[in-house]
């Protein structure tokens, strides 16, 4: 007995008789070529469907990189080179100014060493004056103990001034009239006078200082004391010194 219940049935149906048709392998391959055409998509689709976008981002991303890199590059080498010429004019400004600096102070030492050399001659000429004419006595005195012919010109240039048909007395320091005997200078002037001179005269004063003299005559007497000449050179130089 069936184990089901037919609810509901209809009549019979038409039915057509099954059978299998004729394989032709030949059409079945051509059929499945056309098939296969049909499915397949085109050449060019399929290596657009091969391309990953993702790939094509990254390579993008990649070319933007180099191009950033590049252009970063560019930038920093022109930043470099406006730097190191504007630090080199501006070196160049803050030389020149420091150069200027330095001649205005040198400018302004010069003047201050020459009205310095002005001051010092004006405050200290007198002193300098005294302390060469102190320093000519004590020269005048070492030389004439050396050499008598220091004494022995000044005395023969004052007698070329004198009247020599008056008789003439000379007045040495006692060492001085030594020294004079003793290089011969004595017997010189006491010899014999020439037609028509007076005959000289040599005496000693202890208080002249040596490397001066006297010469006196009834018409004149020239002081040729060191003090005295020493007294007029100091008035010729002070006269040109005010």
């Amino acid at each position: 007995m069936p184990s089901f219940k037919v609810l509901k049935g209809t009549g019979r149906a038409n039915v057509s008789r099954f059978s299998f048709e004729t394989f032709d392998l030949e059409s079945s391959r051509e059929c499945g070529l056309k098939s296969s055409e049909a499915s397949s998509p085109p050449e060019d689709s399929a290596e657009a469907a091969a391309k990953n976008p993702l790939d094509e981002l990254e390579e993008l991303v990649r070319l933007r990189l180099l191009e950033a890199e590049r252009r970063a590059e560019e930038l920093e080498r022109e930043a470099y080179q406006k730097g190191y010429e504007q630090g080199q004019r501006d070196g160049y400004a803050f030389g020149a100014s420091a150069v200027e600096k330095v001649r205005e102070r040198l400018d302004t030492l010069a003047t201050s060493l020459e009205q310095m050399h002005q001051q010092v001659l004006r405050e200290y000429r007198h002193w300098l004056l005294e302390a060469a004419l102190t320093l000519s006595r004590h020269l005048l005195t070492a030389a004439v103990g050396i050499n008598p012919k220091v004494l022995e010109s000044l005395v023969d240039h004052i007698l070329e001034q004198m009247d020599r048909s008056q008789a003439i007395t000379i007045v040495l320091h006692p060492n001085d009239r030594d020294l004079l005997e003793k290089h011969g200078v004595l017997e010189r002037w006491l010899s014999p006078p020439p037609l028509g001179q007076s005959p000289f005269r040599v005496t000693v004063d202890s208080s002249i200082q040596r490397g001066g003299c006297r010469v006196e005559s009834a018409l004149q007497e020239i002081d040729a004391l060191v003090e005295t000449r020493l007294e007029n050179l100091r008035e010729v130089l002070f006269s040109h010194a005010s």
